[in-house]
């Protein structure tokens, strides 16, 4: 009888991991990527592991971006596509800052946590990154 209240005592007192919440950010750059851009990007955004909502807003200057995306992957690298954030189909000019959300996966969340983000943005669709960035996390 007495081995049944512990296991009851025991279940009863599992503590619930703390839910965190994070500020990201991201300096976009010619670091790492085969160019001499003069274009620099800022990215600002928040997290929350409750909802799982990544929100952002992406800054830039000295670039005319033809596709923003963002990747998992390390920096330097193609990665994978999680996101076109910003694609010019010859449509009206990209307004600053550029805002955004996405409901992440747990995929998508695991490589966000361990720093596996980056974004890429390329002035030609078909070439290389111009210029990318690495997604830092700091918890609130």
């Amino acid at each position: 009888m007495t081995a049944c209240e512990k296991e009851k005592l025991a279940e009863e007192a599992k503590i619930e991991p703390p839910v965190r919440a994070y500020v990201i950010t991201a300096r976009i750059d010619k670091k790492g990527t085969n160019t001499t851009s003069e274009g620099v990007a800022v990215l600002k955004g928040t997290y929350d592991e409750q909802s799982k909502v990544f929100a952002y807003a992406i800054e830039y200057e000295n670039i005319s971006p033809a596709l923003i995306t963002l990747r998992s992957g390390l920096k330097g690298s193609a990665g994978e596509l999680i996101r076109e954030v910003y694609k010019n189909d010859n449509q009206v000019p990209l307004k600053q800052p550029l805002t955004g959300s996405l409901n992440l996966t747990p995929l998508q969340e695991r490589n966000l946590l361990k720093g596996l983000w980056f974004v890429a943005m390329c002035t030609n669709i078909s070439a290389a990154p111009e210029i990318s960035g690495s997604l830092t996390l700091k918890q609130k």
